[in-house]
């Protein structure tokens, strides 16, 4: 900034002292000099005079000299006072430059200082998601860490200039993280999938089929037929369709290379390449596929691994979506 003002204002760069205190007694110093040198003259005149002029000639000539070397002495200290004023409009008009780039600095880093208050703010994520996300595998879960003699007013707007620069970058990498943070909240599967009890956990079991040790890759909810079924954090469906032993299924990609599936679904409220919000309705409690009852098989996936969706939700031995 203060090299831009300087290309803008050649007349302005500095120049020495640049308020000119050394040049402040250079009027007085012009006046007094000539007089002096005027005092001096007119003694050496009468000195020599003296020897033989009439007496009105005398003084009429001293006068005369003595007035001249005033009005020379005058005219210096004019042109010198003049000169001074014309530095003192420059210096105005500088000054009034500076008061202008404080201005616009202060104004930059109001909106820097408003920036980061709103960062801060939504920096702050409900404590319950916050104690499901460090349930998180470590590959998908990130820690909260960022990090993210006098002076010339042209050097103080110079340094002004780089700090604001590198206050910009780190906030920028502070709005980074707090865009991941959001994101990584937002796609966090926190809420159950749907109102009911739990009829079946995640791990091993007896398959109800076969009676064979069998492992569950999912947790069951039983409810009534037709309840609806819930996306439990915000992404993408990949898939709403007839899939096997799931029966209707829904498969929703929530980024972070996070999925979750609802299977035995009686029907279908979404479809592929929907955009769903946590706690959008995606389909309907059914019974379809391999099913011994209504219910449905709610299934997280991370890493292409399942984990157990009750790591991520309050324990109890009913479910609420509400």
């Amino acid at each position: 900034m203060g090299n831009a003002l300087a290309r803008n204002f050649p007349s302005l760069q500095p120049r020495g002292r640049i308020f000119g205190t050394s040049r402040s007694v250079l009027p007085m110093m012009h006046v007094k000099q000539p007089l002096r040198v005027a005092v001096n003259l007119v003694k050496l005149f009468f000195q020599r005079v003296n020897l033989g002029c009439p007496p009105v000639m005398t003084v009429a000539i001293a006068v005369a000299v003595t007035g001249a070397l005033v009005i020379s002495a005058l005219w210096s200290a004019h042109t010198e006072i003049g000169r001074l004023r014309l530095l003192s409009a420059q210096l105005e008009v500088e000054n009034s430059t500076y008061r202008v780039a404080a201005s616009e600095l202060s104004e930059q880093i109001t909106s820097l200082s408003s920036e980061m208050s709103e960062l801060s703010r939504r920096s702050e994520i409900d404590p319950s998601i916050s104690r499901s996300m460090a349930r998180l595998p470590s590959a998908t879960r990130i820690e909260s860490a960022v990090g993210v003699g006098s002076t010339m007013p042209f050097e103080t707007f110079d340094r002004l200039d780089g700090f604001l620069d590198a206050l910009d970058s780190r906030l920028d990498l502070v709005r980074r993280g707090v865009a991941y943070r959001e994101a990584l909240a937002a796609a966090t599967p926190i809420m159950w999938p749907a109102d009911g009890w739990i009829s079946g956990t995640y791990g091993y079991r007896d398959d109800p089929f076969t009676g064979e040790r069998d492992f569950h890759p999912a947790v069951d909810i039983s409810t009534q037929k037709g309840q609806p079924v819930y996306a439990t954090a915000t992404g993408r469906v990949l898939s709403a369709q007839r899939n096997g032993n799931y029966g209707n299924l829904v498969e929703i990609d929530h980024g972070f290379d996070r999925t979750t599936r609802y299977g035995h679904l009686a029907e279908f409220a979404v479809s592929v390449g929907d955009t769903v919000q946590r706690g959008d309705v995606i389909g309907y409690v059914g019974a379809t596929g391999r099913a011994t009852g209504y219910h449905v098989h709610y299934e997280v996936r991370t890493a292409n691994r399942t984990i157990d969706p009750m790591r991520l939700l309050a324990r109890s031995d009913t479910a609420s979506a509400n």
